[in-house]
């Protein structure tokens, strides 16, 4: 059983190559190129799969998540973390640095949900990089 969480993201061209680089660097394997903008493989031991899609705007990039996130950026594209439910620790480690690191490398705006209700983290204009991961929002 795995759990999936949404990164909804606002982001350049550049924050997305950065993002590859950032998952390369967090040791993405079996990685499956889609297209040009679309790639799926595994983090660190296999405790979170991703699918990373840029150029992704459902609903004219207006974020789907629900809850309260106080974000207001154009969607321009999406990762999905999928969680390997018997490496939660690890994967919830591993999620924490992948946003970390874009926080620290990029200019890039995001919601982390669960099935689009609960927020999990963001990173917005006003307050930054914010983690609710015990008590989502």
């Amino acid at each position: 059983m795995a759990l999936e969480m949404q990164l909804e993201m606002g982001g350049t061209l550049e924050d997305w190559l950065t993002l590859e680089r950032v998952l390369e660097q967090l040791g993405l394997f079996e990685v499956e190129k889609v297209n040009a903008h679309t790639y799926a493989g595994f983090l660190g031991g296999g405790e979170v799969g991703v699918l990373v899609r840029w150029g992704y705007a459902p609903r004219g990039g207006v974020i789907r998540a629900e809850g309260d996130h106080k974000c207001n950026f154009v969607v321009t594209g999406n990762l999905m973390f999928r969680i390997n439910t018997p490496m939660y620790d690890k994967a919830v480690e591993t999620i924490e640095t992948v946003l970390t690191q874009l926080t620290e490398r990029t200019s890039m705006l995001f919601v982390l949900s669960f099935q689009l209700e609960s927020v999990y983290a963001i990173r917005n204009r006003e307050r930054g990089f914010e983690w609710f991961w015990r008590e989502p929002r």
